[in-house]
């Protein structure tokens, strides 16, 4: 039976006012928790003013991609505990990662009067810095946390990815490798770093971080996600090869069920083997299934455009479009696809 590895929070090695998350992509699925969720709905129903166990249900929530109703959750928590701003600073990454950035900025705005240390006041900053697609200010109010707070990683993480975002791909690498100088087995770096070694053509160092992440956490999404792609740059499609890709393929979207990218690539693997009716059936599902994700529009935009259907790409861009205006990738799609006449 496939195991599923969570990761944790990274915790400061220094006592600070919160332990800052830096990986809310939890792409977890236990079959248990259906069930665990039902039985907290109903114990929050008996108990409406309690503010521990609708937490730990908005935590199940968040874990299983049902994310517009963790928020929901983390509202009636915050309402009766303002203060837990770790619980804040998740509705603020999950309302960013939805798209939502006018409310993302408004919930990290609110989480600064309550934050003591100059550190986290400032990797705040940052965020909305991000959100407000300023990366070059988010870069700095990053490197003004982690300079404050060199042993804290959460800092680290976040001016590696923001640096990743903007295709600074040296930079990246050298604050994910001050995570690694911390926690040598800090599986985020490590699958981070591997992103960022790649993008450098630096192939081999990458496939040692890629290994050691395995070493760790064989069953994590992360390093799944990382393996699939390796794979399928080498067209391990046919034969064992093939059946060991699929096999790993099936693992991430269990694990994964509402992401966008784990369905590109299981598309990909069928479109490599010209099973084109297939990789089609993929996006028909997803977007019908997940019609708010603007990823899976995006990336069946994509595949319309590569089977030479114009007409239904500009639909599927228009989509994403409208669902994520300010996506840079998703503009220059738009762009490509639909241009201005």
């Amino acid at each position: 039976m496939l195991g599923i590895t969570v990761p944790c929070l990274v915790q400061p090695t220094r006592k600070s006012e919160t332990a800052l998350n830096v990986q809310l992509f939890l792409e977890q699925q236990p079959t248990r928790q259906t069930q665990k969720i039902k039985t907290l709905g109903q114990y929050i129903q008996q108990h409406p003013t309690g503010w521990k166990k609708r937490l730990e249900l908005a935590e199940l929530l968040y874990k299983e991609g049902r994310w517009a109703r963790a928020i929901e959750e983390y509202h009636q928590v915050i309402a009766r505990q303002p203060r837990l701003i770790q619980t804040r600073l998740k509705v603020g990454k999950l309302l960013q990662m939805l798209g939502q950035a006018a409310e993302a900025i408004e919930t990290y705005k609110q989480i600064l009067p309550l934050c003591r240390h100059l550190a986290t006041k400032q990797h705040i900053q940052g965020l909305i810095s991000a959100c407000s697609e300023e990366p070059t200010k988010a870069v700095r109010a990053f490197e003004s946390a982690a300079s404050l707070e060199p042993n804290n990683a959460a800092h680290w993480l976040a001016l590696g990815q923001i640096q990743m975002s903007m295709q600074h791909e040296a930079a990246a690498l050298a604050a994910f490798d001050r995570i690694l100088q911390l926690q040598p087995d800090d599986l985020v770096a490590l699958t981070h770093s591997h992103d960022a070694l790649w993008a450098l053509g630096e192939f081999e160092a990458a496939q040692v971080r890629l290994n050691q992440a395995e070493a760790l956490a064989p069953c994590d999404y992360a390093v799944l996600k990382r393996q699939l792609a390796h794979r399928l740059r080498m067209k391990w499609i046919y034969g064992k090869a093939g059946k060991q890709t699929k096999q790993i393929m099936t693992a991430a979207v269990k694990l994964a069920p509402h992401s966008a990218e784990a369905h590109r690539l299981k598309a990909e693997y069928y479109c490599l083997r010209e099973e084109w009716q297939k990789a089609q059936e993929i996006w028909q599902q997803f977007t019908a299934e997940y019609k708010q994700n603007p990823q899976g529009w995006y990336y069946y935009a994509l595949f319309l455009l590569d089977k030479t259907d114009k007409q239904e790409a500009v639909k599927a861009i228009s989509q994403a479009h409208q669902l994520d205006p300010q996506n840079l990738a998703i503009n220059q799609a738009l762009h490509q696809i639909s241009p201005a006449e």
